[in-house]
C-alpha cells in the first residue's frame, strides 16, 4: 500500500465499529477522500482531537488499490480552529462550508483552488470577518472552481452584452438571458446592473482580496437568492432542503460526505 502524506482539512467524521472513526478529508494533493482512523475512539488514542471537523492537519495514510476507503495512519493538528468551534454562528458557517465542499466534488480528484478557499473560508470565519458577506464569497467562489461557473457576460441566446440592462438568470442554463430573449421562459432570477458588476468584479480577485468588495444590502440579498436556486439545480435538491441545512448546526462529530 503506498503512503500517502498531504496537508488536509477534515470535513466530517462518524464512529464505525466499536472503535474506529470513518473520516472524509478534503486534501490539497488528492482532493476529497475518505478513511478508517482505526481506535480512534479509544480513551489513549494516538489522535486525539485531529479527526474532527474543520481540523487542519498534516494526514498520512495508506492508500489501497482499487479502494477508496483507505487507513489513517496519522493526523497531526497544523491549526485546530477553536474559536470557530466557540460560537454557533460559526459553526453553522463552518458547518455549511465544509457540508458544500463534500457534496459537490468528487472523490479524489486534486483541486487545489478548492482546498484553498476551505482553509482561507474557516479563517475568515474564526476571525470573524463580516461573517454573512464572507460566507457569501465562499458559495461564489466554490461554484466557480467546482465548473459551475455562470455565465454573466452575455445573453446566453442573442449573445448581446448583459452590462447595463436588464437580465434574468435560468439556474438549468447555467446563464444569462436579456429581456427580450426571457419571454416564455420559467424559474428566471432577475439581475440587478450593480449585482453583475459585482459578481464580474469577483471573477477578476482572489480570495483575499474579495473581501474589499462592499456589497450593499440590497445587492447581497439579490446573490444570496441567486446562488441559492443555482446550488438547488446543481444539487438536485429543492431550495427549501437547502436552507434546511445551512440552518441546522450539525454535531461535530457527523455523518461523511
Amino acid at each position: 500500500m503506498p503512503l500517502l502524506t498531504t496537508p488536509a482539512i477534515v470535513l466530517a467524521s462518524m464512529k464505525l465499529g466499536e472503535a474506529d472513526r470513518l473520516v472524509t478529508f478534503f486534501t490539497e494533493k488528492k482532493g476529497k477522500m475518505k478513511g478508517v482512523a482505526q481506535g480512534a475512539r479509544r480513551m489513549k488514542s494516538r489522535f486525539g482531537a485531529a479527526l474532527e471537523p474543520f481540523s487542519h492537519i498534516n494526514l498520512i495514510l495508506f492508500e489501497k488499490g482499487g479502494d477508496r476507503l483507505h487507513r489513517v495512519n496519522q493526523a497531526d493538528i497544523t491549526q485546530s480552529f477553536q474559536k470557530l468551534r466557540e460560537a454557533w454562528d460559526t459553526i453553522k458557517r463552518g458547518s455549511h462550508m465544509v457540508h458544500l465542499v463534500g457534496k459537490m466534488t468528487p472523490d479524489e480528484e486534486p483541486n487545489p483552488a478548492i482546498y484553498r478557499l476551505l482553509c482561507d473560508g474557516l479563517s475568515f470565519m474564526e476571525r470573524g470577518l463580516n461573517l454573512p458577506l464572507s460566507s457569501l464569497l465562499f458559495v461564489i467562489k466554490l461554484v466557480h472552481h467546482s465548473g459551475y461557473q455562470p455565465h454573466w457576460d452575455s445573453c446566453l441566446k442573442c449573445k448581446a452584452p448583459t452590462l447595463q440592462q436588464q437580465v434574468y438568470f435560468s439556474p438549468p442554463d447555467g446563464g444569462t438571458f436579456c429581456a427580450r430573449c426571457s419571454h416564455g421562459r420559467s424559474h428566471l432570477i432577475s439581475v440587478s446592473a450593480g449585482t453583475l458588476a459585482f459578481l464580474r468584479a469577483m471573477q477578476r480577485m482572489d480570495q483575499q482580496t474579495v473581501h474589499r468588495l462592499k456589497p450593499t444590502p440590497f445587492i447581497q440579498r439579490e446573490i444570496e437568492a441567486l446562488f441559492g436556486e443555482h446550488l438547488a439545480y446543481i444539487s438536485g435538491r429543492p431550495l427549501s432542503m437547502l436552507a434546511k441545512e445551512h440552518r441546522e448546526v450539525p454535531q461535530l462529530v457527523c455523518d461523511p460526505v
